[in-house]
């Protein structure tokens, strides 16, 4: 299978919240709910809002021209990919193994075992030094109030969570199937400018930022008699896609956040519960995912989606 490729190498610390008020710590990758989300602000800053609305009709109808994958680390040359969750290794030090470079990854899709794998292919948290292509720090901060520009007496004290990526060779990618070619050129010159614009919090102090993208194209060997599927994105199943569900080897993750709009970024969204990155499905039904509407009742300027359609890779279900 032939993939379009984007890395992202960030100009300095990233903080990526899983979850509300989490401000002491950091995820470390992107998921695709939120790189689609910064893609359609930047979609709508570079065209128009008429323009965002068009596409994304196309994509509530089913009919998406492009999808994502979420964002996975590249690190000194390699492409890693997360470990898919059909794996029950034994043994402690390989369960705590989180991703796989992409030529272990062809090997697990065909049916091999990770135990089989990790002495001939490079894993993160790998056992040289350092273990991982990034660093979490957190960095002291204190709230200042709205009306006084002092300290809050209560809670103004807390820690920011920031994620270093290593400045030589590492970073983020994500991957990007074309359904409709003709997007090719738009879809590449918005996320030029997401990657000024930002992705993540604290971009107002400059965290979040990327440099000039680079395109490539990625070949993976998946194969050609399977019976599941591996999906490198959050998945949110259709009402038609249910159907041996629960066959499936998956993890799930609960979205919800705020608005981010040119008229409101105070209201908070309905919250979903999603299939996380590397969750493994039975083929049939197919399955494709939907976007989600998850505006808030008492917010009608427009809808706010949610995205959740599968990115998915053939495999061995078990």
């Amino acid at each position: 299978m032939k993939f379009s490729v984007c890395k992202l190498k960030p100009k300095g610390p990233l903080h990526l919240g899983e979850r509300e008020n989490w401000r002491e710590g950091s995820n470390t990758y992107i998921h695709s709910d939120t790189l689609f989300s910064a893609f359609c602000h930047c979609y709508q800053l570079l065209y128009s809002p008429n323009e965002l609305e068009e596409l994304l009709k196309l994509f509530v109808n089913n009919e998406p021209p492009f999808l994502f994958s979420s964002s996975f680390p590249f690190w000194k040359g390699l492409y890693y990919f997360p470990v898919p969750q059909n794996q029950f290794p034994k043994s402690k030090e390989v369960k705590k193994i989180k991703y796989i470079e992409k030529a272990g990854l062809e090997k697990l899709l065909a049916g091999k075992k990770i135990e089989d794998l990790i002495s001939d292919y490079r894993c993160i948290p790998s056992n040289e030094d350092p273990a991982e292509p990034w660093k979490i720090e957190n960095a002291p901060r204190v709230s200042l109030s709205r009306y006084s520009n002092h300290p809050l007496e209560e809670g103004g004290y807390f820690h920011f969570g920031l994620v270093f990526y290593h400045p030589d060779d590492a970073g983020l990618y994500f991957l990007i199937r074309y359904i409709n070619s003709d997007y090719k050129k738009r879809v590449e010159a918005t996320i030029r400018l997401m990657a000024d614009e930002g992705i993540g919090g604290d971009r107002s102090s400059g965290k979040g930022l990327f440099y000039y993208p680079v395109f490539d194209e990625m070949d993976l060997n998946t194969p050609s008699e399977y019976d599941g599927i591996m999906t490198l994105s959050l998945y949110f199943p259709g009402d038609n896609e249910l159907t041996n569900i629960e066959d499936g080897l998956y993890e799930l993750i609960e979205r919800k956040g705020y608005i981010y709009s040119p008229v409101n970024m105070s209201l908070r969204r309905k919250s979903v519960r999603m299939f996380t990155e590397g969750s493994v499905f039975p083929r049939s039904p197919e399955r494709k995912g939907k976007i989600v509407d998850v505006t808030p009742d008492i917010f009608t300027n427009h809808i706010v989606y949610r995205y959740g359609l599968i990115f998915p890779l053939p495999c061995k279900l078990e």
